[in-house]
């Protein structure tokens, strides 16, 4: 197709008690981000996945909440593929594999509070416990373990409360997750230096716009109307274009409007493979097996409208799932349009574009 050991609990102890003592850390329900400044161990972790910190008996009880919030359904696809996976650690291997990770949530049950004292130390769970009196459910501290990181606590009572309070709060913790990967992956993501970006710059050149190139993704068509990278990995495909217009008004921001601004482009750019027949095969939107989802989002400062759906090549049997943003520049009176599409057939598709949903929040208009 061609497209802890028990110094380090010390330490920690001493470092949270000064910080508590010089912070009000007023960041419950406003998901206000509280920043801790002591030099920490390199985060590290996955694309499209959280690690947790829950001790067994509770991730049981709340096991069908912690899917409903983290392991959602992604919009777009025919089938079902989580927005995360999630990786469980309870009190007796909350190690620096789970520690350490960028993005990580602690569900604090406090009847349980003993096993949350042996994972991450009696001045933290004296914290949380001052935080659940309070009236806190649910608030942010970076950088707590690592950095960068961002450690979403959910707090309960006991498991009942606990399981509440997630779903109270579950549209802020999975975007938290979201938007935490923004901020802490895009040096696994994308290629090198902003100054060694060839396509980037090839297009802050000839456009005045561009996003960063993932990592081991190579150009795969430049034109005046539409230019691209993809890689190929087996039989699995990544790619991303950009595409432009004039902005003339909001109409442009509409679903039937964008897919049909989609289906125009990516029909004449993107061709799959050669029939006997000499049938031409393009690709197109499928509207009516997949349901398209369209949503206002702000991208990276820029009004935006994000669109997920399912691909098709028109005369063959070929299809994956599509994101694309479309964009508006009014600085230089352009709506842009990233494109992005992955082929994976048989496999799953999440990772993939998560990735390329990573490098397009790197979009940027030339200063």
């Amino acid at each position: 197709m061609r497209f802890i050991s028990r110094k380090s609990q010390l330490i920690t102890a001493v470092f949270l008690t000064l910080f508590i003592a010089t912070t009000a850390m007023k960041c419950e329900k406003s998901g206000k981000d509280v920043p801790l400044t002591d030099r920490k161990p390199k985060a590290m972790g996955e694309v499209a996945k959280v690690a947790i910190l829950v001790p067994d008996e509770t991730y049981v009880a709340c096991k069908s909440v912690i899917k409903a919030v983290y392991q959602a359904p992604l919009d777009g696809m025919p089938g079902y593929e989580p927005h995360f996976n999630v990786n469980h650690g309870n009190e007796r291997n909350f190690t620096d594999y789970f520690k350490h990770n960028y993005n990580l949530a602690v569900l604090y049950q406090q009847d349980l509070r003993s096993k949350y004292v042996k994972a991450i130390g009696s001045d933290l769970v004296k914290m949380l416990d001052e935080k659940l009196a309070s009236g806190s459910d649910f608030f942010v501290v970076k950088d707590l373990f690592a950095e960068p990181q961002e450690v979403c606590f959910i707090l309960g009572k006991d498991t009942a409360d606990l399981r509440e309070n997630m779903i109270t709060n579950a549209v802020k913790i999975r975007d938290l997750a979201h938007k935490t990967e923004e901020k802490t992956t895009i040096e696994y993501v994308i290629r090198g230096k902003k100054k060694d970006d060839k396509f980037f710059n090839a297009m802050q050149r000839r456009l005045g716009y561009g996003f960063r190139t993932p990592s081991n993704f190579s150009v795969s068509v430049r034109s005046d109307e539409f230019n691209g990278v993809n890689r190929w990995f087996g039989e699995k495909r990544s790619a991303m274009y950009l595409y432009e217009e004039t902005y003339t008004g909001d109409e442009q921001f509409t679903q039937d409007y964008i897919i049909a601004k989609r289906n125009a482009m990516v029909g004449k750019h993107i061709e799959g493979p050669d029939r006997p027949d000499s049938i031409r095969t393009y690709m197109t939107t499928d509207t009516v097996n997949v349901i398209t989802h369209s949503k206002d989002i702000t991208l990276n400062g820029y009004r935006a409208v994000e669109t997920r759906g399912w691909w098709e090549l028109a005369n063959e049997f070929m299809g994956g799932p599509f994101v694309c943003y479309t964009i508006h520049c009014p600085d230089i009176n352009k709506v842009v349009t990233i494109e992005t599409n992955v082929f994976a057939p048989g496999k799953s598709k999440r990772v993939l574009l998560r990735t390329m949903e990573l490098a397009a929040s790197t979009f940027e208009v030339k200063k």
